[in-house]
Order: C-alpha cells, then sequence, then structure tokens
C-alpha cells in the first residue's frame, strides 16, 4: 500500500480560531477520511453505512453546536448560515438513504467527496466569517 495521503488534510487555513469549532472540524475531516478508507478497501455493507452515519450524525450535531453559538452571541449572519446547514442536512440525508438502498461503495465515496468539498469551501468562506464575530466578542 505504501503511505498514502489523507484524503482531506486539514490545514491552518481552516482554522476559524475558536478552538471548540476547530476541533470539530477536525473530527469531521477524520470521519470523511474514514469513510474515504472504507470505501476503498473490503468492508462490508453495515460497516460502511456505521461510519455514513456516524458522519451524519457527528456532522448534524456539529451544525447544532454552531447554530446554538450563533443564538447566544445573537450572530447577524445567522439566517443564512443555517439555511446552508438545513440545504446541506437534506443533501447528507438523501445520499444517506441511498447508501442504504443501491450500490452503497460508490455512493459512499460520492458522500464522501461531496462533503469534503463543501466543508473545505464552508469553513473557508463562511464559518470564518462567525469565527472573526465571535473573537470580536473575545472567544478563543
Amino acid at each position: 500500500m505504501g503511505d498514502r495521503m489523507s484524503f482531506m488534510v486539514w490545514n491552518k487555513s481552516y482554522s476559524v480560531d475558536v478552538a471548540i469549532f476547530d476541533d470539530e472540524h477536525k473530527k469531521l475531516i477524520a470521519i470523511i477520511n474514514q469513510l474515504h478508507e472504507a470505501q476503498q478497501s473490503e468492508i462490508d455493507k453495515p460497516a460502511l453505512l456505521q461510519i455514513s452515519d456516524n458522519l451524519v450524525e457527528y456532522t448534524l450535531m456539529h451544525f447544532r453546536h454552531e447554530e446554538m453559538y450563533f443564538d447566544d452571541w445573537a450572530y447577524p449572519g445567522a439566517a443564512e448560515h443555517i439555511a446552508m446547514h438545513a440545504k446541506l442536512r437534506r443533501q447528507v440525508f438523501d445520499y444517506r438513504m441511498q447508501i442504504q438502498e443501491k450500490d452503497s461503495r460508490a455512493l459512499a465515496q460520492e458522500l464522501a467527496v461531496f462533503l469534503r468539498d463543501w466543508l473545505t469551501q464552508h469553513i473557508l468562506v463562511d464559518d470564518r466569517k462567525y469565527g472573526t464575530f465571535l473573537r470580536e466578542k473575545g472567544l478563543r
């Protein structure tokens, strides 16, 4: 096998400078990598579904955390950001259903690629906006 590069690698440009969210983003990246690796190996469908579920659950939990902070600190960009979460939630549930029903391996990889690309864009653009806002409120 050799030493393969991770499918998604955390880098400092992803930091929103609020520790709880950086940690959660790192965990999300780790689960995305896990799904990618599982899909490439001879893993069985129940195990693949389990990782997909973990990814969906962790994503939803992370969104709830962000949204709680928006609420607590009256973040002005909240409505727009929450709408993005809602859209992603629907897309992720849709993938999850299809992985259950169809050829799970190809779809699991699609989900991993989709979330990697979405998360990269979302962290770099949208999450960094609330990072700046929360830092100004004194959060670290």
